[in-house]
């Protein structure tokens, strides 16, 4: 848009001789005007904000335009001109430090009752009293039907307009500035999802030799269109930065973003977000789901690396299940029992590969640098892959939980927390799709059993059926675990503190680990302090009794007090029991 009566159309549409810009409602088509590079440009007069268009390539049907800022109809629907102006009052919002991330990843159509941006901001305080210091946002890009996790998106420039429209989408954000909250958005550049994906014919997006288990792969690395697509990518990456105030993005499955160019779409990506955000003078964060340890990613692009800030290491999370249900695995790697979580905490991770490297077991003779690597103990995957979708208490105990708890929020790694994590939500979130293709609808299903093959299906919702979004809503923090959300309350206000003291770095770690009694230790030591984690994580609960420990300092916190006070001393520890001690040695 332009100005208040005239929007300027622009779209791209190489081997397309006429493209058409059709007014809904005002029978008027406008015909553009192609120019050497492959794009179709007009300025259209009397068409402003909220004025609906398709375009129609060499008099083919009505589509949406691939740069839609909104499709207030869905993917099929018409696209709507947007009028970017919107009264920010950010201007001293200076964003979130990487090392002072807590994060918190939702999904905006789950989060509240009625699954919009607006209701969203009503429980932003929560966070805030809880200590969270970012909201990571699942993919808002819009997907086809009325639900989607958001990895099916297909309009990459319009937020999901089942959430709310775009001006909507920057009060959210506007909010959470104002609360001291950063706004981390999912973006997912591997694939486009399979229903509403019309891209392929306005020219050549799509990969034919390159492909994803979920949808087309881009065509980064063609030489003869390659260029225009990684623009495509680039500029939607800057376009969430910089039209919504977002302070980072999660790229999603970086992994599977296949490009045989150098430098890769992903290096070439940062670099154009860098100096944007140099110019911007913006403190915009760079997240990739790696899953595993990538020792390229984190590194600067000047050594030769891709220049992220921090990347997923699910290899804690897989670790800890390990422990607490051994001989079950939600990972088609193998994680070991006990020692996978021993050498997670010790080195950082267990399996490591990069973009071009495949991914193996490693065991390396040094520590890496966990400040860069996002741990968790729950996210959407590990929720929704399950077939149930239950929750880590449910799979194992609220105790069990509690002590994992205290390994995540203390480590030096980035905590990640899945809502409603913090009260042991007793609601599922289970995977949903709300495609019209009934073909889809089968593949979607069958595929959910093929990617998972360990698990039993037979059971649950499929992820077809309307329940199985609105089972998966969440409810408020007064009908959780009040207990749960308070021990979370405090490990994180505890966290904060030995960040700020400088006590909780990989510089001041040391950790240990006793098999016998499923024992994990983490003790932090700079100069006279000392602070000390004793996490025990068992199998059972009933079988194991207390075992000594040899605290330094006073106790701080512990996962059972209650418990503590009526069967065991300071100095024992029962089974999925987590105590936390400190000594300032004056």
């Amino acid at each position: 848009m332009v100005g208040k009566n005239q929007t300027r159309f622009v779209v791209w549409a190489p081997e397309r001789d006429q493209v058409e810009v059709e007014l809904v409602g005002q029978d008027r088509k406008v015909k553009l005007q192609k120019n050497d590079d492959g794009y179709h440009v007009g300025l259209v007069e009397d068409c402003g904000p909220s004025e609906r268009y398709f375009y129609r390539c060499d008099g083919g049907p009505q589509r949406p335009d691939p740069v839609s800022r909104y499709q207030p109809l869905g993917v099929h629907g018409p696209s709507e001109v947007v009028d970017p102006a919107f009264d920010w009052t950010d201007s001293q919002w200076q964003s979130v430090e990487r090392d002072d991330l807590i994060i918190y990843e939702m999904h905006v159509g789950a989060f509240t009752p009625s699954g919009t941006f607006l209701s969203a901001i009503e429980r932003l305080d929560e966070l805030v009293e809880l200590g969270v210091t970012a909201i990571e946002l699942m993919p808002l890009a819009d997907a086809a039907g009325r639900w989607n996790w958001g990895y099916d998106g297909v309009n990459w420039f319009a937020p999901n307009h089942n959430y709310g429209t775009p001006a909507e989408l920057k009060q959210l954000v506007n909010a959470a500035h104002h609360k001291g909250l950063a706004v981390i958005v999912d973006v997912v550049y591997n694939h486009l999802g399979p229903e509403g994906n019309y891209l392929g014919e306005f020219a050549p997006y799509f990969s034919a030799k390159h492909g994803t288990p979920w949808g087309d792969a881009p065509n980064f690395d063609d030489p003869q269109w390659g260029s225009e697509v990684r623009r495509y990518v680039i500029a939607n990456a800057i376009y969430w930065l910089d039209e919504f105030h977002i302070d980072g993005l999660r790229v999603d499955a970086i992994h599977c973003t296949r490009d045989d160019s150098d430098p890769h779409i992903v290096a070439e990506m940062s670099d154009a977000v860098r100096r944007w955000s140099e110019a911007a003078n913006r403190n915009v964060l760079l997240i990739a789901e790696s899953n595993v340890h990538d020792p390229e990613m984190n590194r600067p692009l000047a050594e030769g690396g891709i220049g992220f800030d921090a990347q997923w290491c699910d290899d804690f999370l897989h670790s800890v299940f390990a422990v607490v249900r051994p001989g079950e695995q939600l990972s088609n790697r193998v994680y070991r029992s006990g020692t996978d979580l021993a050498q997670s905490l010790s080195k950082g991770f267990v399996f490591e590969g990069t973009m071009r490297k495949d991914r193996s077991r490693q065991t390396p003779e040094t520590r890496t640098d966990t400040h860069g690597l996002v741990y968790s103990i729950q996210n959407h995957d590990f929720i929704g892959n399950h077939p149930l979708a239950k929750r880590l208490d449910q799979l194992t105990s609220p105790a069990a939980q509690k002590s994992a708890a205290a390994l995540l929020c203390l480590t030096p790694a980035i905590p990640m927390l899945f809502m409603g994590e913090e009260f042991a939500s007793s609601r599922p979130f289970l995977f949903f799709v709300d495609f019209t293709d009934a073909e889809l609808q089968e593949a979607v299903v069958n595929g959910r059993r093929l990617e998972y093959p360990q698990h039993d299906w037979s059971e649950g919702l499929l992820p077809t059926e309307e329940a199985a979004f609105r089972s998966s809503k969440l409810e408020s923090r007064e009908d959780g675990n009040q207990s749960m959300w308070r021990w979370y309350q405090s490990l994180i206000q505890l966290r904060k503190q030995w960040r700020a003291a400088g006590l909780l770095s990989d510089a001041n770690i040391e950790t240990h680990y006793d098999s016998d009694s499923s024992l994990y230790q983490i003790c932090y030591v700079q100069g006279t302090q000392t602070a000390t984690v004793y996490s025990r994580l068992t199998t059972n609960e009933t079988d194991a009794g207390p075992i000594s420990i040899e605290p330094t300092g006073d106790l701080l916190l512990d996962s059972l007090p209650e418990t503590s006070v009526e069967h065991v001393g300071v100095n024992q520890l029962l089974p999925n029991q987590a105590k936390i001690f400190y000594s300032s040695g004056s």
